[in-house]
C-alpha cells in the first residue's frame, strides 16, 4: 500500500515541476518583452540600400512617368557624371 501511495506522489510532483518551469518561462518572457518593446529591439532592422538613379529612371519610364526621349536624355546626363 505504501509503494502505490509514493508512486502516485512521484507523478504529482513531476507534475509540479512541470508546472512550476512553464510558469518560470512565462515570468521571463514577460519580463523581457515589454523591456525589448520599449527600447526598439524586438527584432533587427533591415538595411535598405538607396536605389541607383538608373534605376529610378528606368521604373518612372516604366510606370510612364517620363517619355523615352526624356528617358534617354537623362540617362546619358548620367553617364556624363
Amino acid at each position: 500500500m505504501m509503494n502505490d501511495m509514493m508512486s502516485g506522489m512521484g507523478a504529482w510532483m513531476i507534475l509540479w515541476g512541470l508546472l512550476a518551469f512553464v510558469l518560470l518561462g512565462l515570468v521571463v518572457i514577460g519580463a523581457t518583452w515589454p523591456v525589448r518593446s520599449l527600447t526598439g529591439q524586438s527584432r533587427p532592422r533591415r538595411q535598405v540600400a538607396p536605389e541607383r538613379p538608373e534605376e529610378i529612371l528606368r521604373r518612372r519610364y516604366a510606370a510612364g512617368e517620363i517619355g523615352e526621349e526624356e528617358y534617354l536624355r537623362r540617362l546619358s546626363g548620367l553617364d556624363k557624371s
